[in-house]
């Protein structure tokens, strides 16, 4: 019976002690309706935190090691659309986006002086 109760014990602190880590994740989004959908994709049992940074761009992320681990949450939002300083958006994903959430293309630089070879 007191092993019982013992091990009972054990199980819980277990529980309740497990090891929470805070990280932080580039995501390559770009608006209020992007941290809508990164932050309720990370709602789930294991991510007791998240929350994604219009201006810098970075998801400060709070989870359960035990329950999830960093690559799991990288793929998630890959899944959704979105790319990771780790990990491509899934291309279907991010196709179904809207067209303010679709990446922004970077900006061409011309590395002549010739004259029309450059659009602008």
């Amino acid at each position: 019976m007191k092993n019982t109760i013992l091990l009972a014990l054990l199980l819980i602190s277990s529980v309740l002690f497990a090891k929470n880590i805070t990280s932080r994740i580039e995501v390559k989004a770009n608006c209020e309706i992007c941290k809508e959908k990164i932050e309720k994709t990370l709602d789930i049992p294991g991510i007791s935190h998240a929350d994604w940074n219009k201006e810098t761009k970075i998801l400060t992320v709070r989870y359960n090691e035990k329950k999830i681990s960093l690559d799991d949450i990288h793929s998630m939002i890959s899944n959704i659309g979105y790319a990771t300083n780790k990990v491509n958006a899934n291309s279907e994903s991010q196709a179904q986006l809207m067209k303010c959430c679709q990446p922004k293309e970077p900006v061409k630089k011309c590395n002549t002086t010739k004259k029309g070879c450059c659009t602008k």
